[in-house]
């Protein structure tokens, strides 16, 4: 079980949302949702106001200093964990430490699930023929869905025993001992935080991207981390692969929008490794 950094569990008076109804909600035992949050006050409460079918969902916060907290406490069925971020996938683990579940659901704060995904989910909590179920995305950017999006399906609905996760690059995996089949509903990616966070956020990741794709063995490496290593392809490829292939071209400013932050994207990772190959000489 891995150690807290710093741990707190944070009570308070909760009270019953309306949302999806929650009078017959799926027993902790059975299910447990797993959310990580910092400064979430933009998304948390959609995501959750989807989540009232389930008696309990796990939050482990990083020291949040907007409203997540208070949002999160006005939701009967959580229970909110500090810890000191250290990795993601130490974050993850800490969070599963914290479920008896058979079963866990793991969201991020902007992920809303949609009725058909939720009725899917209970069935294969019953069905039972495989230890993860992967589940694909639909973007959603100002409140409308773009006609596709170049993410890769991930594992979302997973049996504690069977799965760990562990770091790779600026994100996390997860580790199956079993079986995996696909979701065929999906799940609705809306983050509605200011541009300004996701580009501190994207800073950030892309110097843990450069760093392991630094490291990493090159018959380890994927074919689109070869591709980033030489720095020059990746962004120009990334802008017409999402215009052209993804078809942005079609979505007007929304395709747009989404189409520039693929690329800067690739762009910081690319701009990161040429520092170090620099700093080198």
């Amino acid at each position: 079980m891995p150690q807290p950094l710093l741990m707190l569990t944070i009570n308070s008076t909760k009270q019953s949302q309306p949302g999806f109804n929650n009078s017959r909600a799926v027993p902790a035992q059975t299910l447990t949702a797993v959310i990580l949050t910092w400064n979430e006050e933009e998304n948390i409460a959609r995501t959750l106001h989807h989540l009232t079918w389930l008696e309990k969902i796990i939050i482990v916060d990083s020291g949040s200093t907007d409203k997540t907290v208070e949002l999160i406490n006005s939701f009967s069925n959580t229970e909110i964990y500090v810890r000191k971020f250290d990795t993601h996938a130490q974050q993850w683990n800490y969070g599963l430490s914290l479920c008896s579940s058979e079963w866990i659901l793991s969201l991020d704060a902007d992920y809303i699930l949609t009725y058909a995904f939720i009725e899917e989910i209970k069935q294969k909590l019953v069905q039972n023929h495989a230890c993860a179920f992967n589940a694909g995305f639909e973007f959603v950017l100002f409140e409308r869905s773009l006609a596709s999006n170049n993410t890769t399906p991930r594992p979302v609905l997973f049996k504690r025993c069977n799965c760990i996760y562990y770091d790779d690059g600026h994100t996390q995996r997860l580790r199956i001992n079993g079986k995996t089949a696909d979701l065929k509903n999906k799940i609705l990616h809306d983050d509605r935080k200011p541009l300004s966070r996701w580009l501190l956020n994207q800073s950030a990741y892309s110097m843990k991207e450069a760093t392991m794709l630094m490291t990493k063995p090159g018959p380890e490496m994927s074919f689109l981390e070869k591709l980033r290593k030489k720095r020059i392809y990746t962004p120009l490829m990334m802008f017409f692969f999402c215009l052209l292939r993804k078809r942005m071209l079609f979505n007007g400013q929304r395709g747009w929008h989404y189409t520039l932050q693929r690329t800067i994207v690739e762009m910081l990772i690319s701009l990161r490794l040429t520092e170090e190959k620099i700093n080198k000489k």
